[in-house]
Parts: structure tokens; C-alpha cells; sequence
């Protein structure tokens, strides 16, 4: 008996090890011309997310945890790219940092499904040209566009020397992204045009009308993951506008009621999650009704953090104080500001639109110099990139006050005010109070008027006893 014991835990043991060896791959290559020392690779949903070392000699070898097949990300300082991942097939790219998208060639197992996908890229790429050109233009010429571009995917994957299985998958991928471009027209038409284009009245019906419930797709493509946020747009305003009594929160809880795959269900519940912010007077109620909507545990985590922190910041509470790296030297702590209105600007060096503000930014410091009002800049750029952000302080030049925060999002204040998109701005009094944990973006029409009402608002005077 005892022997017998042995032996079925002796075979337990190496089912565990060889699921485990099979659910990791080795994503190696070899970069050129890199001056970065790690790659980043993550999966479509970010619950994958770590850094691999890249040698003196430009070469990096990633054990990659892979569970399920799909397309997964990775990133050489600032340019990211796709690379299909699946279960017990490893990866191997030769790429030129110079060159980064042009230059991406694959071997090994898999090469076929990664050089098509590169191929794929430079395709679409020479179709659309420049955007402005391409999206901007009468509705039919670019739904003949859009046409033209989809049928020479369709030609390119039937060329191709990948499985029929994975024709077919391509296809159904190449049909979203379609889709995607379709959803988009209005959006750089409006920007460039400075109006709308007139739309037939049911124009995203082919948006509403897709399936919710593809897994496959969730990890397979980036424009279906897009078109599901675009689904919850379209279909709510369409389903409140014929029934003016439904709620938000119905409209997802009815959407969702019959939908198997835990990501499209977390897609459309995390659109909720906006509600969980200072102003809302039925916090509570909608807290409670949100979270039986989410599936997974790491969701739920996320919306209840979101409401701690809607909570601990409303208008009036003292804000959590922070002791960062000040680029002239030293350290600056909030209670080092006392008695100044703070307005803060959270970023990073790889952030485009927190790069776009900094313009703007420039001219209110200069607009408010001599005025009782900080303004502060904290960097949660990645330690590998704060050489990056000493560079880049002096460059922009922006002024004010320059801090580095080492912990990043993890640390205390950023986790208090739940900042997880940036830019960020926020604004507090002159005793470290929070006035918003959401002021008006340096480049807005508003924001002088909301830093004089505060600036010119009176002091509360403290007096000590005697």
C-alpha cells in the first residue's frame, strides 16, 4: 500500500512540473544597436507583465509564462511590438533598434505566424499612408478604402504558408480590424475637419451587432479588445435613448447576463468604474451594485481600491503626504509646501499627452511666478528610466518643482488618489487639503479661472494657543 502511495504521489508530482514546464516559453533574440538594458514583455490584459535583461552584446533570453495562446506584447525602451505566443512553442526575433519595425525577423518555431504578422503590419502601413489622408475624406471613398485594405489582408493570408486554422484565424482578426478603422472615421475626420462628417443614423450598427463573447479574439486582437469598448458606447446610448428609465449599471448587468468569457465581462463592468469618483452622491449604491458585475478577483480588487480612494479623496480631507527626490537636491515633502496652493502634475518621460502638456504647463508657472501657488511635477517613471527623466527636467524646462517618485504607482500617494492614466492633475489648499484629485489639464480653457478662485479665496487664519 505504502508503495503504491508513493508512486501516484511520485506521478502527481511529475504532472505538476511537466504542467508548469509547459505552460513557460523561452522568448529569445538578438537586438542591434540597443542602448537598453531590459525588455518588457506582457500579455493583452497586463496580468503578465516583467522585465528580461538584454546583454552587453545585445542578446536576451525570456522564460515566458505562457497559459494561454495569443498575441503578446513586448518593448525595447520606448517602441512596442506584437509577438504571437503559444503554449510550448518558443519564440526567437533578430531585430536592429535602428530600424525597429522594419528590421523584425523571426526563426525557429513559430516564424511563420510572427513574419506574417510583420508582413501584415508593413501592408496596412503602406495602405493607410498617412491617416489624415486616408480617413479624411467623403464616406464612400473611404469605406472603399477601407474595403480595398481588408481584401489585400485577405490576399496576403491566403498567400501565406500558415495552417489553414490559422487563416482562418487571421481572417476573423483582419474583419476587426476592419471594423475598427469602420468605428474610427468619425473620430479623425472631426479632428482634422473641426466638424462632424454626417453619418447614416445607423452607421455603428455593425458595432453593436458584433459577438461579445469571443475569448479567442480577446487575445488575439487588439481591435476586437478595441470594438468592445466602442459595443458598450454604441449599444448603451442606442438602449437609454429607447428607454430613458434605464440605468448605466442595468444597461451592463443586462449586456453581460448571458456572456461566458470573463474578459468581456470585466471589459464592460471596468466601464463602471468612472462612477467611483468624488461628486457622486450615490457612491454607495452603485459600489454595491458594480462589484457583483465583476468575475475576477484582480477586477474587483481594482474597483474597491477605486472607491477607498474616491472616499479618502473628496474636497476638504488632508491628503496623504509624500517625501520625493526634488531634481535641484534633496527631498521635498508636502508639509514642506505648507502654506502654498499646490498644483500637482503627475507623468512620465514615456507619456505622449503628459509630453503635450508640458507647453502649457510652462506658461502658467511663468503666469504665476511670484504667486503664493507651487506648481509640482512628480515623475513615476521606472527606476531603469530615471537617467531619462534627469535628461529630460532641463531639456523641457518647464520650471516649478521637479520630483521623482521611485515607488511609482505603488507608493502611498499615488495608491491614495488611485492614479492609473496619466497625465494626472490634482489641487491642494494651503493646509495640504485636497480642493480635487481631478483639476483642469494645464491646456484647458478653465484652469486659469479654477487656480484664481482658489488663489483668491480667503485663508482660514490658525492660531496657536497660548
Amino acid at each position: 500500500m505504502i508503495t503504491q502511495l508513493l508512486t501516484i504521489l511520485f506521478l502527481v508530482l511529475i504532472s505538476a512540473c511537466s504542467g508548469l514546464k509547459d505552460s513557460h516559453i523561452i522568448f529569445s533574440g538578438k537586438i542591434k544597436n540597443s542602448v537598453d538594458e531590459v525588455i518588457t514583455v506582457s500579455n493583452y490584459n497586463s496580468t503578465m507583465r516583467e522585465d528580461f535583461p538584454i546583454d552587453s552584446a545585445g542578446n536576451f533570453k525570456a522564460n515566458v509564462k505562457v497559459n494561454k495562446g495569443g498575441y503578446y506584447f513586448f518593448k525595447i525602451g520606448r517602441p512596442y511590438s506584437t509577438v504571437r505566443f503559444k503554449k510550448g512553442k518558443n519564440v526567437h526575433i533578430d531585430i536592429d533598434a535602428d530600424n525597429f519595425f522594419k528590421s523584425r525577423r523571426y526563426s525557429g518555431e513559430l516564424s511563420s505566424e510572427n513574419n506574417f504578422n510583420v508582413e501584415k503590419s508593413a501592408l496596412r502601413s503602406e495602405f493607410v499612408g498617412d491617416p489624415k489622408d486616408y480617413f479624411v475624406v467623403p464616406l464612400p471613398e473611404f469605406l472603399s478604402k477601407i474595403k480595398v485594405t481588408r481584401d489585400a489582408v485577405f490576399e496576403l493570408i491566403d498567400k501565406s504558408s500558415l495552417s489553414q486554422e490559422d487563416k482562418l484565424l487571421e481572417k476573423r482578426i483582419a474583419e476587426y480590424d476592419y471594423l475598427q478603422t469602420y468605428n474610427n472615421y468619425q473620430k479623425f475626420y472631426s479632428y482634422h475637419k473641426k466638424t462632424n462628417a454626417e453619418l447614416p443614423d445607423d452607421y455603428y450598427q455593425p458595432i453593436i451587432d458584433i459577438n461579445i463573447d469571443d475569448d479567442e479574439m480577446f487575445r488575439h486582437s487588439g481591435a476586437y479588445r478595441n470594438l468592445i469598448v466602442a459595443n458598450y458606447r454604441h449599444a448603451s446610448k442606442k438602449a437609454i435613448s429607447e428607454d430613458s428609465s434605464l440605468t448605466i449599471i442595468e444597461f451592463v448587468r443586462n449586456r453581460i447576463s448571458n456572456v461566458e468569457s470573463i474578459d468581456t465581462r470585466d471589459q464592460f463592468a471596468s466601464m463602471l468604474m468612472r462612477k467611483m469618483k468624488q461628486g457622486n452622491d450615490n457612491i454607495d449604491d452603485d459600489y454595491r451594485q458594480i462589484m457583483p458585475l465583476f468575475t475576477s478577483d484582480r477586477m474587483k480588487r481594482k474597483l474597491e481600491a477605486k472607491y477607498k480612494s474616491a472616499l479618502e479623496t473628496v474636497s476638504g480631507k488632508e491628503s496623504v503626504d509624500f517625501n520625493y527626490e526634488n531634481f535641484s537636491g534633496g527631498e521635498t515633502s508636502l508639509q514642506d509646501l505648507s502654506g502654498k496652493l499646490i498644483y500637482i502634475d503627475v507623468w512620465a518621460t514615456w507619456c505622449g499627452p503628459c509630453l503635450k502638456e508640458m507647453p502649457s504647463l510652462k506658461k502658467l508657472v511663468n503666469e504665476y511666478k511670484g504667486k503664493n501657488i507651487e506648481f509640482v511635477s512628480i515623475s513615476i517613471d521606472h527606476k531603469k528610466d530615471y537617467e531619462k527623466w534627469r535628461k529630460m527636467v532641463p531639456e523641457k524646462n518647464v520650471g516649478g518643482i521637479q520630483l521623482y517618485d521611485a515607488e511609482g504607482l505603488s507608493s502611498a500617494f499615488m495608491k491614495a488618489f488611485n492614479v492609473g492614466l496619466i497625465p494626472r492633475f490634482m489641487m491642494l489648499d494651503y493646509d495640504g487639503k485636497i480642493i480635487t484629485a481631478h483639476a483642469p489639464r494645464p491646456s484647458s480653457d478653465e484652469v486659469r479661472g479654477f487656480i484664481d478662485k482658489h488663489l483668491n479665496s480667503p485663508r482660514v487664519m490658525k492660531f496657536s494657543a497660548k
